[in-house]
Order: C-alpha cells, then structure tokens, then sequence
C-alpha cells in the first residue's frame, strides 16, 4: 500500500493559492460551505454553486461571506475570467460522466486566463473507501474523474502545475458514526447502509486504526493543480 503524508485539504489550497486576501476564489460542488468558510476566513473572497438545495442552505449558515448560488457545474453563472480560482474539491465525481469535460472547461472559462484551477479527489483506496464500499463501491466513477482530468491536459485545455498525493484522516467515535456520515452525505444511500450494515461492521473494525477516543480512517487524495492557458482555453 502506498505510504502518502496526512495533510488536510484548506491547508493544501491555501498554501497554493497565498495570498488570499482579497482572491476571487470559486468553489464548484460547495456542499455545506466547510472550505468556503475557511477561505473566507483567511481573507479570500468566496463563491459557490452546488444542485443541492439543502446543501446551500447549511453553506449560508457556516459561509455567510460567500455568494451561493444554485447551479450545475457544467454551466456556471460567471462571466468569462471572472475569477482569480476555480476548486473542484470531492465533486468532480458526482458530476455525470459525459458533463465532467463541460465542467472542467466551464472552470477554465470563469478563471482569468493563466489563472489556477484545482481539482482534489479521492482515490477509490484506502481505509475510508474500503470500509463505506459495501454501502457504495464508487471505484469506476472515480476512475472516470480522473480520466476527465487526463484527457484536459493531454488536449491542452488546461495546463498541469503539479500533482500530489496525501491521506485525509476522518476520525469517529463508533462505527455508527461512520454509517451515519455516509447516509448523511447522500441519504438516497439509507436503505442499502440499513442492509449492509453487518458487512460495514466487520470491515470497519478490520480496517480502523484504533485511538484512544474512538477510530480513525484514511482516505487518499490526488490533488491536481492546473492552470487555464494564457491564451484561453
């Protein structure tokens, strides 16, 4: 198994992308509002789309800087070289395999040209994936992000920086903990948790590093910095 460092994603982004005081900084899949609030925080200026309704109502209340909007990601309400940034973090996956080149190329479009593009996305390994895989396997999927991100760069569409590759630590307390998180993030998966339950039980407690408190998890991450072409994509 490969030995990758623990690092956290709002470190990783921030370290890229300093200075952030005053950045434009777009977040493509925002979710809750977690990284936005982080940025915003350390003095970027925010936005985010997301589909989920419910998702940007929570992301108002934990970012209430940000400028949410609800949106597809393969047609973003942003004008041309609107921003400094654009951050898929997680999300490039969840978006249907024939619209990820869309929004790879809608990133690359709000972005001021040379500006940055970061996409960041879980490897379907690890003690995290392997556990919630009963549940969902979602290892083709996450194949196919990747995939997209090849294809971009190997047509020229956006430019590669650099690439590196960390573990994100999700710690529980039980093993209920983790089920709960996983339904909490897609509830569509409620019923198949209630039926693999035992299967998630037994790999969890195989898989876990025990600390004192409760377990903890890995999850790797390939992190991909890109640049939009001074010339436009």
């Amino acid at each position: 198994m490969t030995k990758r460092p623990v690092d956290d994603t709002l470190r990783v982004i921030k370290a890229i992308l300093a200075p952030l005081e005053q950045r434009r900084i777009v977040e493509i899949g925002c979710g809750r509002g977690a990284l936005l609030a982080g940025l915003a925080e350390a003095g970027a200026r925010v936005a985010g789309i997301d589909p989920d309704a419910e998702a940007l109502a929570e992301a108002r209340r934990t970012a209430p800087a940000a400028i949410l909007r609800q949106a597809h990601a393969e047609r973003l309400p942003f004008t041309d070289g609107a921003v400094n940034a654009a951050l898929f973090v997680d999300s490039l996956h969840h978006i249907p395999v024939a619209g990820m080149a869309t929004a790879l190329a809608e990133a690359a479009r709000i972005v001021e040209p040379g500006s940055d593009i970061i996409v960041v996305e879980p490897l379907p390994e690890g003690t995290f994936f392997n556990s919630m895989r009963p549940i969902e396997d979602k290892t083709q999927i996450r194949a196919e992000a990747q995939d997209a991100i090849a294809a971009a760069i190997k047509e020229g569409r956006l430019l590669l920086v650099a690439t590196s590759e960390y573990d994100r630590i999700e710690a529980y307390t039980t093993v209920a903990d983790f089920i709960d998180h996983i339904v909490a993030l897609d509830p569509s998966l409620r019923d198949k948790a209630l039926e693999e339950r035992e299967r998630v039980m037994k790999r969890f407690f195989t898989l876990a590093e025990y600390v004192k408190g409760g377990y903890r998890l890995r999850q790797p991450m390939r992190l991909h910095h890109l640049k939009r072409p001074a010339a436009g994509p």
